[in-house]
């Protein structure tokens, strides 16, 4: 549902990539480590109990000295779907295991009751990951 979503959150990062950084701060999740470069990337899967369903999400991937320190992964969310929030598990261990680095998972809400819905997932283990949902009504208020 939200694909369209995360392919324009894509060409805005990767036309402006401190967006990521923009939108990462409205959360209430830890400063981001120092950093002097930010690359974006587009990031999907598909689930074994999903096939045929592709899921996308952005990658803001921070390095410092050529070191990665953290990525930013972004889902938009429409309404609470508990088959789009259990595929962020599996982006956040596919991103840790190809970046070497935390994930941070920033899910955009469309109203706080989604937000509230999102947040009951953001203990996803001790995997080194953590999920922070924002609401950002300006951004999706039109879905």
């Amino acid at each position: 549902m939200s694909i369209e979503y995360n392919e324009l959150l894509a060409m805005l990062m990767e036309t402006r990539p401190e967006f990521a950084t923009e939108l990462y701060y409205c959360t209430e999740g830890p400063d981001l480590p120092e950093y002097d470069d930010i690359s974006v990337s587009r990031r999907t899967l598909t689930l074994p109990e999903q096939q045929g369903r592709l899921r996308v999400c952005v990658a803001a991937a921070y390095a410092k000295d050529g070191e990665r320190v953290l990525a930013v992964l972004f889902d938009a969310v429409l309404e609470p779907d508990p088959a789009q929030a259990e595929s962020w598990l599996q982006f956040m261990t596919d991103a840790q295991r190809a970046l070497s680095c935390m994930v941070a998972f920033v899910v955009l809400c469309r109203d706080a009751r989604t937000a509230r819905w999102a947040l009951t997932y953001s203990t996803v283990g001790d995997i080194g990951c953590y999920v922070l949902p924002v609401v950002i009504p300006s951004l999706l208020a039109n879905a």
